[in-house]
C-alpha cells in the first residue's frame, strides 16, 4: 500500500485529514484525562525530567494551535468573501485564547488551584534529575503564546459565553477510575476495548449519535459519476480528483468498520467510475443505466450488467448556470430522501459554512440508492464519511426486497 507522510509519520493511505484530526484530538483528550486522574502521583517536574514536557507544555501547545488555526482561517479568502463577520468572530476568539484558558482544560481546574491541591515540594533527587534533563525540555515561543486581541465586551457577538455553569463544569475534577499509574490501554488488545456501539462511525460525528453499520455480510456494487465540463474535456492537468477521492474514502471506511465490528463483513465487489459534462441528458443516461432502468451495453470493463447498489455523483450541486446534477437526479428518482442531505449539511456547516449552499439530492431509483456530492474532492470525502454508515442501512433494506 502507498504510504503518506502526516506530521512526519507514515500512515496508511486513505485516512482523510479530517479523520486524522479527530484521531489526534481524541488522543490529546485521553492524555489530558490520564494526567488529571494522576495529579497527586505524577508531578510536572517528573514529567519534564523523563519526557521533556509537562501539563503546562500541553496548555501552551493548545494556544499555539489556536494561533495556527486563526492564521489559516484568516487566509481563507473564499470564506471571508461570504462570511466576513462570522470569520472575524472566530479569529477574535482564537486570538484571545490564552494560556489560562488552555490550562483550565488541561488541568481540569485553574493552574493556581491545581498547584494548591496537588503540587509537592521537590526533593533533592528530583531537582537533580530535572536539572540534568534540561536538554530535553520543550521550548515555547513567548511571542506566539501572547494573546493577539481580547474580546470586545461591548459587542455581544464577540463576547464569550456567559454560562457560568459551563465554566464551572470544566473545573470539576473527573473521578479517578483506577489507582494504577498505567493508562487504561496499556498492555491491552485495542480491539477488545472498542464497544460495538462506539466505533468508527461515532467518531465521525461529534455532535450526534451515528448508527453502527448493519450486521452481516454486504457486497456492494458502486458507481461514481463525476459531473464536470472541464473534467469531461480533460482540462485538468491532474485529471479528475473527486471520483478517486470518493473511492479511496469508501475503501478506508469499509476497512475501519470491518476492523471495529467483528459481526459484519462489508466488501466492494465492483466500482465503476465515469465522467460526463454538465448536461442533464448525459447525467440521466448514466444514472438510469447504472440503476438497471435502461437497456444498454455493459460497463466499461464488460464485467457487470444490471443495477448498482449505490451511486455517488460529484459536482454540479451549486448555483452556477451549468450546475444541473440535482435536477437530473430528481427527474429519475422514484423516492427522494431529503433527510440524508439535511443531515450532511447540518454536520458540515459548523466546519464549512459554504456547505449550506449545496443543492444536493438523494433518493432511490429502482433498487439503487443515489447521492449527490460536491465537486470539491475534500468536501465529497467529508460527506461520504458522514453518510456512509446510514447508506449501508438503506442499501440493506433495498437489497432485502429484491
Amino acid at each position: 500500500d502507498l504510504l503518506t507522510k502526516v506530521d512526519g509519520a507514515n500512515t496508511q493511505n486513505g485516512l482523510s485529514k479530517r479523520v486524522l484530526a479527530r484521531l489526534q484530538a481524541g488522543a490529546f483528550r485521553s492524555l489530558c484525562h490520564h494526567l488529571r486522574n494522576r495529579s497527586d502521583e505524577v508531578q510536572n517536574m517528573e514529567l519534564m525530567s523523563i519526557s521533556g514536557f509537562c501539563r503546562n507544555c500541553l496548555a501552551k501547545w493548545l494556544v499555539v494551535e489556536a494561533r495556527k488555526v486563526s492564521d489559516q482561517i484568516g487566509a481563507d479568502n473564499v470564506a471571508s468573501s461570504y462570511f466576513l463577520e462570522q470569520q472575524q468572530r472566530t479569529i477574535n476568539s482564537l486570538d484571545s485564547f490564552g494560556y489560562d484558558e488552555a490550562a483550565q482544560y488541561v488541568y481540569g481546574c485553574s493552574y493556581p488551584e491545581w498547584k494548591k491541591s496537588h503540587m509537592k515540594k521537590a526533593t533533592d533527587e528530583q531537582m537533580e534529575m530535572y536539572n540534568g534533563s534540561k536538554h530535553l525540555h520543550a521550548k515555547h515561543d513567548k511571542e506566539l503564546l501572547a494573546t493577539r486581541s481580547s474580546h470586545d465586551i461591548s459587542s455581544p457577538a464577540q463576547s464569550p459565553p456567559s454560562d457560568r455553569s459551563q465554566k464551572a463544569q470544566i473545573c470539576i475534577k473527573e473521578p479517578t477510575q483506577q489507582n494504577s499509574l498505567l493508562s487504561d490501554v496499556c498492555c491491552q488488545d485495542v480491539d477488545t476495548m472498542v464497544s460495538p456501539t462506539v466505533g468508527v462511525t461515532q467518531s465521525m460525528s461529534a455532535s450526534h449519535q451515528m448508527p453502527r453499520p448493519p450486521k452481516g455480510g454486504l457486497s456492494l456494487k458502486v458507481g461514481i459519476l463525476t459531473v464536470s465540463d472541464r473534467a469531461a474535456a480533460n482540462a485538468y492537468e491532474s485529471g479528475d480528483l473527486s471520483g478517486p477521492a470518493v473511492e479511496s474514502t469508501i475503501a478506508s471506511l469499509i476497512d475501519q468498520m470491518n476492523t471495529s465490528f467483528k459481526d459484519q463483513n462489508i466488501a466492494v465487489a465492483h466500482v465503476e467510475k465515469k465522467i460526463v459534462a454538465d448536461e442533464i441528458l448525459d447525467i440521466k443516461e448514466v444514472l438510469l443505466h447504472w440503476s438497471g432502468k435502461s437497456t444498454g451495453t455493459s460497463d466499461s470493463d464488460g464485467s457487470l450488467k444490471g443495477s448498482y447498489d449505490l451511486i455517488f455523483t460529484t459536482g454540479g450541486t451549486g448555483f452556477a448556470g451549468r450546475d444541473v446534477t440535482p435536477e437530473a437526479t430528481l427527474s429519475i428518482l422514484d423516492r427522494e430522501c431529503q433527510g440524508l442531505m439535511s443531515w450532511a449539511s447540518m454536520e458540515l456547516t459548523s466546519k464549512q459554512p459554504l456547505a449550506t449552499l449545496s443543492r444536493a439530492a438523494a433518493g432511490t431509483c429502482g433498487k439503487t440508492l443515489i447521492v449527490n456530492l460536491p465537486g470539491n474532492p475534500t468536501g465529497a470525502a467529508q460527506v461520504v464519511e458522514i453518510l456512509f454508515p446510514l447508506l449501508l442501512h438503506a442499501i440493506k433494506d433495498l437489497s432485502s426486497s429484491r
